[in-house]
């Protein structure tokens, strides 16, 4: 039975890590099994750690393979061990090709018969002679992608572990067995990056470079710096699944890499290659389609409906989404963890931390499910599930941030700004799901203009605003900010959206949105030297809006701004306006607030002489911006730290406030 095992295709790329600890595993222990998703190399892992262990094993290596689209046979597992141990399969100890023994190509057959015996008894398929020639030897049996017959290997590894103490067992599939003897090998994608770098080619770019040299022999291989970045983003996008990225590289003989990036975009499950000698690996829609055929009807419901997500959701987030149509929402939580079991969905956070779990659905499972619920019929109800949802996270961020809890507000946004986008960018088809998108780009103001994203948020809103009615108190608020960050991106309408936003404010009776109005425009002043239009902007804004009035910035901004600009011409009435400014409650529990409010103040005190003060106040106003608006938001103050350290010299100040109307870096 000695003798070498062939490993197909090239050498493993990227995968030293997980061939080194495979091979201690299988030192430790009688049973290992390699589980991961849809091509990310969980065979190719396996046949060369095979061939590693058959050479310090007396009788070498028996390898059995289903799922590879062969006509299905009515043998048992036992049975298939058999004849890879004769070589009737072209499998076996002598090094033969890996066999296919039933199933394929995304479809699954017919089931392998089962012997009818239990526990550690013997049945009639075959298990009684193989563990007989098995018993006394001592032999690595690799029992490749065995998800089609789990139960019966359940079984079959259950008497070689207990009946033929010689043998060793390496398993590969979706879901570990789950013996109480099994240590599992859990296999990722390939890294993008380098590790601790950006800039050096990871493992899954080399992959796709080298393959795409194999089939460019005796042409000019070298790459440039717009391919290399090309391959990253095709990489990217294929999130270094090595069998997407072979299939990729397999395409560049038609198509170069920026080409084929563009057309990676919208779906990926077209990749192929015809003469793969594995069908489920001649296309990546095969692939992920043996995972599927695997699944129960809800699992697959379930799937299907998970592909409107963006990037990561928690459980209620799923239910809500994924719920109705025949599937009670208590059948989802055990869908995703079946779902997570089978290598399907990604678990991004511990199930069993403190935190609630959340998942991820990989690209090319996503694109898949996304054509089943297509096909299904159910892509607009799930879009609208969708929506929805988000619209509540967008309105749940809102009141963070308005009850001044920042921090919890902005990272709440990082998680789910995938989603987000995607609910906003995906096209509206009722007046519904317009105001509804709409409502949401409104709660998330501060979000476009205090954090950094004026160019997205000015986006949804020039798409989203000829949707809606152009009447209501809503449609003035997204007009007021549809304006502030076109002032933020220095963009010419700003004035034009002010001006019909104060119109229909002033239709609704909104007082906040005409005093918000009067801010941005005292701003623009500002900015434009316009000094004394600019207060007179600005002091009407610090009177009009109301105390306690949301979707937008309290009247102390107003009052902060003011101050910055009397501070050149009136300084009495600059003190004056920034006292007003840090009176109110609004400054103590908001840190943005009370952060323009410092820097105001720091200003003033600096121009008044007074060094120390200012400086202590510019240091608070600092740690204040950096954690709403990160380090670009900083800018402005720390032009104002250095004018005060250099003592008082007036032209080296900064006129603008910190952040939130000017792009930030600028």
């Amino acid at each position: 039975m000695t003798g070498r095992v062939r490993v197909r295709g090239g050498g493993l790329m990227g995968r030293a890590e997980e061939l080194s600890r495979l091979r201690r595993l299988l030192a430790q222990s009688r049973l290992v099994t390699v589980t991961g998703g849809a091509g990310v190399g969980k065979s190719t892992l396996a046949a060369h750690a095979a061939t590693a262990m058959g050479s310090q094993l007396t009788d070498g290596v028996v390898i059995v393979r289903w799922w590879d689209g062969g006509s299905a046979r009515g043998q048992s597992v036992a049975r298939a061990v058999v004849e890879a141990m004769d070589g009737e399969t072209g499998v076996g100890a002598g090094g033969g090709e890996l066999g296919a023994l039933s199933g394929g190509g995304g479809e699954q057959g017919p089931p392998l018969a089962v012997g009818a015996g239990s526990g550690g008894e013997l049945d009639g398929g075959g298990e009684a002679e193989l563990v007989r020639r098995l018993r006394g030897r001592r032999v690595l049996v690799v029992l490749d992608d065995f998800d089609p017959v789990r139960d019966e290997c359940v079984r079959l590894v259950q008497l070689l572990l207990l009946h033929a103490p010689g043998v060793r067992i390496l398993a590969t599939g979706r879901q570990p067995l789950g013996l109480g003897q099994e240590l599992v090998l859990h296999l990722g994608p390939l890294p993008v990056d380098a590790p601790g770098t950006e800039e050096d080619p990871g493992p899954a770019v080399q992959l796709f470079m080298e393959r795409a040299r194999g089939l460019r022999r005796g042409e000019d291989t070298r790459t440039d710096a717009a391919e290399l970045r090309a391959v990253r983003d095709i990489c990217a996008q294929l999130e270094g699944v090595p069998l997407a990225v072979e299939l990729a590289a397999a395409q560049t003989a038609q198509h170069p890499p920026a080409q084929l990036a563009r057309m990676l975009r919208p779906t990926q499950g077209w990749l192929g290659r015809p003469e793969a000698p594995l069908r489920r690996h001649r296309s990546l829609r095969a692939a992920v389609g043996a995972s599927y055929a695997l699944c129960g009807q809800d699992e697959r419901s379930v799937w299907a409906r998970l592909s409107v997500f963006a990037g990561e959701f928690d459980e209620d987030a799923a239910v809500h989404v994924c719920a109705g149509g025949g599937l009670d929402p208590a059948r989802v939580a055990s869908c995703l963890a079946r779902l997570v079991l089978a290598s399907v969905l990604e678990p991004v956070r511990d199930p069993g931390g403190v935190l609630q779990p959340r998942y991820r659905l990989p690209a090319a499972a996503r694109g898949f499910g996304a054509e089943r619920l297509e096909s299904a019929g159910e892509s607009a109800a799930a879009a609208t599930r969708h929506l929805t949802w988000y619209r509540t996270v967008a309105s749940k961020a809102h009141q963070l941030w308005s009850t001044g809890r920042h921090e919890q507000a902005t990272l709440l946004l990082r998680d789910e700004e995938p989603d987000l986008r995607a609910a906003l960018e995906r096209g509206p088809h009722t007046a519904d799901q317009s105001a509804t998108a709409l409502g949401m780009v409104v709660d998330l103001w501060f979000w476009w203009a205090v954090c950094g994203h004026a160019a997205e948020g000015r986006e949804h809103l020039r798409r989203l605003l000829p949707l809606g009615r152009a009447d209501t108190l809503g449609c003035g608020q997204a007009l007021w900010l549809a304006g502030w960050l076109a002032a933020c991106t220095g963009a010419p309408e700003a004035e034009e959206l002010l001006g019909q936003a104060w119109r229909v404010a002033v239709l609704s009776g909104d007082d906040a949105t005409i005093g918000r109005v009067a801010h941005v425009q005292g701003v623009i002043a500002l900015r434009n030297g316009e000094t004394e239009r600019a207060i007179e902007h600005l002091r009407e804004a610090a009177h009009t809006v109301p105390t306690h009035a949301d979707h937008g910035p309290p009247a102390a901004v107003s009052w902060a701004e003011l101050a910055v600009a009397q501070v050149r011409v009136r300084p009495a009435d600059a003190l004056h306006s920034v006292r007003r400014a840090s009176a109110g409650t609004q400054t103590r529990h908001d840190i943005w607030t009370r952060s323009m409010t410092q820097y105001a103040h720091a200003l003033v005190e600096h121009l008044r002489g007074r060094r120390s003060r200012a400086w202590r106040r510019a240091h608070k106003a600092l740690a204040g911006v950096v954690s709403v608006a990160g380090p670009l938001g900083a800018d402005s103050v720390h032009r104002l730290i250095t004018a005060i350290e250099q003592g008082p010299a007036f032209g080296g100040v900064e006129w603008t406030p910190p952040y939130g109307w000017d792009p930030p870096g600028t």
